[in-house]
């Protein structure tokens, strides 16, 4: 999924260049905000479904999972990196 404009090439391309995409096998975000401070991930829920929320760092440790959309992860610098994975369970 990419988050750009408009459906035209240099569009996608340029929100792909941002790093304003994600991949998924199927669990659709409705919204994805990042800053310095936060990553927030709110789910477009199924309402039969569960959802289980992880925030992975370097060396694939959890750092923290939810149960619950949106997910906020407080970031606190010394992370190397933040990758978010959203699962359905039910």
């Amino acid at each position: 999924m990419v988050r750009a404009e408009r459906l035209h090439p240099r569009a996608l391309l340029e929100a792909m260049e941002r790093g304003d995409f994600y991949a998924s096998t199927g669990v659709e975000l409705s919204e994805l905000q990042t800053s310095n401070r936060e990553i927030v991930i709110t789910i477009k829920e199924d309402p039969s479904a569960k959802y289980r929320i992880q925030f992975i760092g370097m060396g694939g440790k959890l750092l923290k999972e939810e149960i619950s959309s949106p997910a906020r992860y407080q970031i606190r610098g010394n992370e190397g990196y933040v990758r978010g994975s959203s699962t359905r369970t039910a």
